[in-house]
């Protein structure tokens, strides 16, 4: 009896064994499924199928989200917070002139006071190079489209690239329009002897642009002056 017992103890031991080395092959073999449809997705520069990068937090609301964290935890109890909006970027109208970068913010909150546009520069320019660069916007408001004055301008260093990655423009001036829609921007750029450099071309060599990647273009809407970040 104490022999069919051992024996028994065995062969279940055995078969758990022979269970486990199968499912620890099944993990494998899926990992090695994984990191062969990764390689593959990586040369055809795809790097998900299923999942939307839509559906992750932008990686600069991110920073934006973590530096807010860290004030509210040193100054427990003496603030409410701040509301932040983002919205990422979307197809023009069918009207729209060619070379812009647009925005649906028709569910924007009133009580924002500082917006800003924010592009991942993804190309250096070999050499030192610097060229001025005007942000214009043009603001759709039933069923109107009218180009707003500059709303920024500065020099920019296409050889140089800012600390966080991100370029980031002032366009507060945007929210003294009142039932904003849909709100679209450009950006100009002159070299050092004033000649105009070609707008569209320019931008799309020095920003990450395209809609769905994960440092595609964001406007940005902060209920009170933001802290450096």
């Amino acid at each position: 009896m104490l022999r069919g017992t051992c024996l028994g103890v065995f062969y279940f031991s055995f078969m758990c064994s022979v269970s486990g080395l199968f499912m620890t092959a099944q993990l494998r073999d899926t990992e090695d499924d994984h990191k062969v449809s990764r390689a593959i997705l990586e040369m055809l520069h795809i790097s998900k199928v299923s999942t939307s990068h839509r559906a992750k937090l932008h990686p600069y609301m991110r920073r934006i989200h973590q530096h807010l964290a860290s004030l509210e935890v040193q100054d427990i109890g003496k603030s409410d917070g701040m509301l932040v909006q983002s919205f990422r970027s979307v197809d023009g109208p069918h009207h729209a002139p060619q070379g812009w970068i647009w925005f649906d913010v028709s569910s924007l909150s009133s009580s924002m006071v500082i917006a800003e546009l924010v592009l991942f520069r993804k190309n250096l320019h070999p050499h030192p190079l610097s060229v001025i660069v005007t942000l214009h916007s043009v603001i759709t408001s039933q069923k109107k489209m009218n180009e707003t004055c500059i709303l920024e301008e500065r020099q920019l260093g296409l050889d140089q690239r800012p600390s966080s990655g991100y370029d980031v423009f002032n366009v507060s001036a945007l929210l003294a329009v009142r039932s904003l829609n849909v709100v679209g921007f450009e950006l100009r750029y002159k070299d050092e002897t004033g000649s105009l450099v070609l707008h569209e071309a320019l931008t799309q060599s020095l920003y990450c642009l395209n809609r769905g990647c994960v440092n595609e273009p964001i406007l940005v809407f902060y209920q009170d002056r933001p802290l450096q970040h």
